[in-house]
């Protein structure tokens, strides 16, 4: 007797689209979501309380649309709204103002046959100020081929890498860490990837997933108005408030790739983890956590005998401040480069401030090249803060107080 096979169920799909006051852009981001290879089961749109036109643009588009207003609470009020409705094996959160690309969700989808295991799949975007970009393939790509799955959470610490329309979660993921946090204004999308990220397993998709849009529109809620020369201080300001909670509740060991906590634990991954930590919160502003782990690890270095970097915590020092604006030079940071400064002098304590020192100059060049001399004299401040050299100091002081003159005889 001929046994009957069943074939596999189709996953489904649903994809969120908050949205405040996106009249202009939305029309263009649910279109490339129609026009999929592979197209959604779902796509809810969340009104969050729009005071223009965004409503009527929004209930125009045909199924599988379905069309939400709520009252104005923040796109996490908005995101939550929308998982209660979700009817999808997966959930695709997508901004208002981005444009997908055609075959991001047959390349997602596709991932999740290849790795069956995997709860999210992740891509890298581009960026892009007009749509006739796009066409002529004049964006910016933003790449980050050294993330993976087995360091996807401490590299995600360190920046928020992967943005929600790069990402494809099961359902049953969000239905396991919770609701996105209302209290936060911005940085939500970046509060849910740490949650994930440190919960769950990462399948990763080449290619481009979707562009995003920079312009120069508001952001946040009727409550919180965040303009566009204020959102980088307030991503700043909100991922301050994410990292404090991350420090308390997260163990050392789990900002060390998944690789690395399967291994016995030793003094050298105890002291890669407070390094790792440090920089992490020296790159948030986070100066007296960075502080403290510097000054642990200069102790279990000096008690093993260290006397240089590995390789793998030579590039964590590296990347503590290739953040453009470090704040080094700030009054918060004190703490943190007396920390440094104590070491007692020798190789590890050379090694690691040189390490710490590597950007600086390229980001320098970079501003005298074009002409920008207040940044320029900033950078110079904190090379000056940080440096071993008294004759260094002298100069980039001297350098320091000669730019301000050239800037106003230009």
């Amino acid at each position: 007797m001929r046994s009957s096979m069943v074939a596999p169920r189709k996953p489904t799909v649903t994809v969120i689209v908050p949205t405040f006051n996106r009249e202009k852009f939305l029309p263009e981001a649910i279109a490339s979501l129609l026009q999929q290879t592979v197209v959604p089961d779902q796509i809810l749109i969340v009104d969050d309380g729009s005071t223009d036109n965004t409503g009527a643009v929004a209930a125009s588009f045909p199924a599988p649309v379905e069309y939400y207003r709520k009252e104005n609470g923040g796109k996490s009020t908005a995101l939550n709204f929308a998982l209660k409705h979700c009817t999808g094996d997966f959930v695709w959160i997508f901004d208002d103002d981005d444009v997908a690309h055609p075959t991001a969700l047959e390349r997602f989808l596709a991932a999740f046959e290849r790795e069956p295991a995997a709860d999210f799949a992740f891509g890298e975007y581009a960026r892009f100020q007009r749509s006739a970009q796009i066409e002529d393939r004049n964006y910016e790509i933003v790449a980050f081929g050294h993330v993976g799955q087995d360091n996807f959470f401490p590299s995600h610490l360190e920046y928020c890498h992967v943005h929600q329309p790069g990402l494809l979660v099961r359902r049953r993921c969000y239905d396991e860490v919770g609701g996105f946090n209302e209290t936060l204004v911005r940085s939500q999308d970046y509060e849910m990837m740490l949650r994930l990220a440190r919960r769950f397993k990462a399948v990763r998709v080449d290619g481009l997933m979707f562009f995003q849009r920079q312009h120069d529109m508001v952001r946040g809620s009727t409550k919180v108005v965040i303009s566009y020369t204020d959102r980088i201080k307030a991503w700043g300001s909100y991922d301050r408030v994410i990292m404090e909670e991350v420090y308390k509740s997260v163990d050392l060991h789990e900002y060390l790739d998944r690789s690395e906590q399967a291994l016995p634990k030793t003094a050298g991954l105890e002291m890669q983890a407070l390094l790792q930590r440090s920089s992490i919160m020296a790159r948030k502003g986070l100066w007296h956590h960075a502080a403290e782990d510097i000054r642990r690890y200069a102790l279990l270095a000096e008690r093993a005998g260290k006397t240089s970097l590995s390789d793998k915590e030579r590039a964590i020092v590296r990347r503590t401040f290739e953040a453009y604006d470090t704040g080094l030079a700030s009054a918060p940071a004190d703490e943190f480069v007396s920390a440094v400064k104590a070491w007692k002098s020798g190789a590890l304590k050379a090694d690691i401030v040189r390490e710490y020192m590597h950007s600086f100059p390229h980001y320098l060049a970079q501003d005298l090249k074009a002409g920008k001399v207040i940044p320029a004299s900033k950078l110079l401040r904190e090379y000056s803060t940080l440096s071993l050299s008294a004759s260094v100091s002298r100069l980039c002081q001297a350098m320091t107080s000669k730019l301000p003159l050239a800037r106003s005889a230009s």
